[in-house]
């Protein structure tokens, strides 16, 4: 046998895993030629598979060595000895990989690339490297060649979808993921990729037989039922879709059921009902128009919520009773506040029971009171500003699991509004660290014009009593999407809600009719998809500049619907 049949056959053999046959014939070649770059990178990948990193990088990086002092010069990609270097380098990039040392890896990569530029196994290696490091673009730039190079390859046509709909390039995944469809038509990863991106694109009713092909294995999918309840929420389908959303429990972007006691449904015989908290602040203002509901239907209900809703809440609901929000670490049986209750509901279920057609949304203007000696207060300061409308903005809102590009205004574009319509005196909503950028941006003119909104620092994050007593005293709030547009519409605050292209599910329900079902005072502009900010503000400067020239009777304090006091079954144990 040959020194080319030996090595063809100890490669062979260790593709099919016959390391012991390939080792005895690596080893062999290697001992009449010491330096044979074949057999030492092949020896060194086996080492590699057999755990033994350390002696495996030194066989490649011998082999390194052979290969680039074989012509004393540098190898032309196409050659032969170029080949053989840049597999080299894929195999010590892999090597590396395992390692756990990806800096490495993707240094060898990079090397390979330059000289096996179509190399399968490196641009798939190369793309899972830059997804590790979370470097979206440059993996779908692999992936997308690599679906170049094996256009039949329905898994990198998948990968290639995910990435592109992680970058928010939702209508490009579609099709991309509807070739994997087409190579695979059967895979469940790619069907539940695709309605997601479909979704995400707003082709709502595109998406729905998609997750419906879903499922049968809801089951081992539920994140693909939860998605599929939002699709039929955005098309109007309230009770279906309220009943697919309840699969956010088994999902691991859902949350869970926190305090272990049985859940309550209108069937059920429970007299003492909580209804705990989930998805923060914004979910909780949201869904507290179900409140009323629910306490109509049981004999005692008590309310989990954030610490900053505590007043608010009690003062609106005043037949309820409240209790901070509890730590992850709650008792197994029963509840850490020392209460008596029989069952559980989670406030973003409550819904699923009093929201099932579009007329049971309420016509209440508010559900929520503000604290009236802070109304006053606020009204009095507001005064010192003239008599120009008083317009409270922001340009960063926060709601879980929606991402800045979801919640943020463009802060140059939010200015030229408010030079534009400088008849209107502004108000700071913004908090946190970037209540300031308004105030300090370098913008020339603008910013000596002097038309940054006023700061008022005592209203924020965690004083949410004074914040609602300050946005009732405002003629008009302008906000996107965050918990201070629910925390106005909540109130009956005139509320313009700005929506970017890809704005969360919760606001896509009837924006057709810009009006949000939750919170009849909020009227919505949204984004078109490719519509620029500047010709989008556009058309909110003229209804703002509309809006400060027309009078308007002034509006009173808001106020929620007076429920029948009950009488308290128990008291709070110490």
């Amino acid at each position: 046998m040959t020194r080319d049949e030996k090595i063809a056959e100890a490669g062979n053999a260790l593709q099919n895993g016959e390391r012991k046959h390939a080792e005895e014939l690596y080893k062999e070649i290697l001992q009449a030629e010491p330096e044979n770059v074949c057999a030492l990178d092949g020896l060194g990948v086996l080492r590699c598979q057999e755990g033994n990193n350390e002696h495996g990088i030194a066989l490649l990086e011998q082999a390194l060595k052979a290969v680039r002092s074989a012509d004393g010069a540098a190898h032309t990609p196409g050659t032969l000895n170029a080949r053989r270097e840049g597999i080299i380098l894929l195999h010590l990039g892999q090597a590396y990989r395992v390692l756990g040392e990806p800096v490495q890896a993707l240094k060898h990569f990079n090397g390979a690339l330059k000289l096996i530029p179509g190399e399968r196994d490196l641009l798939l290696n190369l793309g899972q490297v830059h997804f590790e490091f979370e470097e979206y673009p440059q993996a779908a730039e692999h992936f997308r060649t690599l679906t170049d190079v094996s256009p039949e390859d329905a898994s990198a046509w998948l990968t290639l979808g995910y990435l592109l709909g992680i970058m928010g390039q939702y209508d490009e995944a579609s099709k991309v993921l509807k070739t994997a469809e087409t190579l695979d038509p059967h895979s469940p990863e790619v069907c539940f990729y695709l309605a997601e991106s479909l979704r995400k694109a707003e082709q709502f009713a595109e998406s729905i037989p998609y997750y419906q092909r879903m499922l049968p294995v809801g089951a081992e999918y539920p994140q693909a039922v939860y998605g599929y309840g939002k699709s039929l929420l955005a098309l109007g389908n309230f009770e279906q879709g309220w009943e697919a959303m309840e699969f956010r429990f088994a999902s691991e972007l859902g949350t869970w059921e926190r305090h272990h006691l049985p859940n309550w449904s209108p069937k059920s015989n429970a007299s003492r009902v909580l209804a705990y908290s989930e998805e923060g602040i914004g979910a909780e203002l949201m869904f507290a128009s179900c409140l009323p509901d629910l306490i109509k239907r049981v004999d005692h209900c008590v309310v989990e919520c954030e610490a900053s809703l505590h007043s608010l809440f009690k003062r609106s609901f005043p037949q309820a009773e409240f209790v901070p929000l509890a730590n992850d670490y709650v008792q197994k049986t029963g509840n850490p506040w020392g209460i008596p209750i029989d069952a559980q509901i989670a406030i973003g279920s409550l819904p699923r029971y009093f929201r099932q057609h579009r007329e049971d949304f309420p016509i209440l203007k508010a559900y929520l009171t503000p604290d009236r000696n802070l109304v006053d207060r606020w009204q009095t300061r507001l005064a010192g500003l003239g008599d120009a409308r008083k317009v409270g903005t922001l340009w960063s809102g926060t709601w879980t699991n929606e991402t800045p590009k979801q919640t943020t205004l463009p802060t140059q574009d939010l200015q030229n509004l408010m030079t534009r319509c400088s008849g209107a005196a502004w108000v700071n909503l913004q908090h946190g660290s970037r209540q300031k950028d308004m105030h300090e941006q370098k913008l020339g003119e603008r910013r000596r014009a002097n038309v940054a909104p006023h700061i008022y620092t005592e209203a924020f994050q965690y004083d949410l009593d004074s914040m609602a007593a300050l946005l009732v005293s405002l003629d008009l709030v302008i906000t996107p999407p965050g918990y201070i547009a629910h925390l106005a519409g909540a109130l009956g605050v005139r509320t313009w809600l700005l929506l970017p292209e890809d704005a969360d599910w919760r606001h896509s329900i009837d924006v057709s009719e810009q009006r949000s079902v939750w919170h009849p005072s909020i009227k919505m502009y949204r984004q078109a998809k490719g519509q620029s900010w500047q010709n989008f503000f556009a058309t909110i400067a003229a209804d703002l500049e509309n809006f400060l020239t027309t009078n308007r009777p002034p509006e009173e304090i808001p106020t929620v619907l007076t429920l029948p006091k009950r009488r308290m079954l128990f008291s709070r144990t110490a």
